[in-house]
């Protein structure tokens, strides 16, 4: 009798200790996820030889990591990413690292980003052939007039006016926003014959399907915000959610450059 109770107490701890193991995980929130991508990617200590051992880049804290099953397969190179749009490109494709921002036009955050990060991004990465920067259409059905705005910047960019239109566009979005007056805030910045090709363009009905690809493959990678930065570097993929400041993506590509 008295092996029978050793027996079964024996049991009952086993059982414990295996819960103690998997029941923490099964109650993971996002942040606490998040947190444990941070331990797994701080840099080594002192006593690391860092020429033996290579190091994960530091992630910052906001980068949303999502399922590996509900990504696509991180590309080798830019060249692999699928249906890049030349014309909402910058860089060269054989950068070391790609960027794919996707963005919507009537996203408060979507102008910051714009006005302040990615245009020192283009000076400093792009230009010099360290990054390759794709815009990547993603307009929040709780947007009203996004989508439109979304036409109008690909049809100018198809006519070579993509750069002026998407400048004006973010820097006029709380006038547009509130009239819904897109075709005149993009009118303000193109010729007469420019807008006469952009009006045809997006009348003619052909630009949602690229839109809608944007889109789509957004949904591949959870992107559920906007912005939100995939950065693509060696076969990696990091995801990054929200605004990111220019000295922390300054840092974030600086160490993604260095990798061996």
């Amino acid at each position: 009798m008295n092996r029978r109770r050793i027996l079964a107490g024996i049991l009952s701890v086993g059982l414990l200790g295996v819960c103690a193991l998997f029941l923490p995980s099964l109650h993971k929130t996002p942040e606490t996820a998040s947190q444990s991508v941070q331990t797994l990617a701080q840099p080594p200590s002192e006593s690391v030889d860092s020429h033996a051992v290579s190091e994960p880049p530091i992630i910052p804290t906001s980068v949303v990591v999502a399922k590996a099953a509900s990504r696509p397969p991180a590309p080798q190179s830019a060249a692999d990413l699928p249906d890049v749009d030349p014309h909402k490109a910058f860089g060269s494709k054989n950068a070391p690292v790609a960027m794919e921002v996707f963005s919507d036009f009537q996203c408060p955050a979507c102008k910051t980003l714009f006005t302040t990060t990615n245009r020192r991004l283009m000076d400093d990465y792009v230009s010099n052939g360290k990054v390759y920067l794709i815009h990547r259409d993603f307009p929040l059905p709780m947007h009203a007039h996004s989508r439109v705005a979304a036409r109008y910047a690909r049809a100018a960019a198809l006519v070579g006016k993509g750069e002026a239109v998407e400048q004006t566009l973010f820097q006029n979005q709380e006038k547009w926003e509130q009239n819904g007056d897109v075709d005149g805030t993009v009118a303000a910045v193109l010729s007469a014959p420019e807008m006469t090709k952009v009006r045809a363009l997006v009348k003619g009905g052909t630009l949602d399907a690229a839109i809608d690809k944007d889109y789509a493959l957004g949904q591949t990678y959870r992107v559920n915000q906007t912005p939100t930065t995939i950065f693509h570097c060696k076969g990696q993929t990091y995801p990054f959610s929200g605004v990111m400041t220019y000295d922390i993506l300054k840092q974030f590509l600086d160490q993604l450059l260095s990798q061996k």
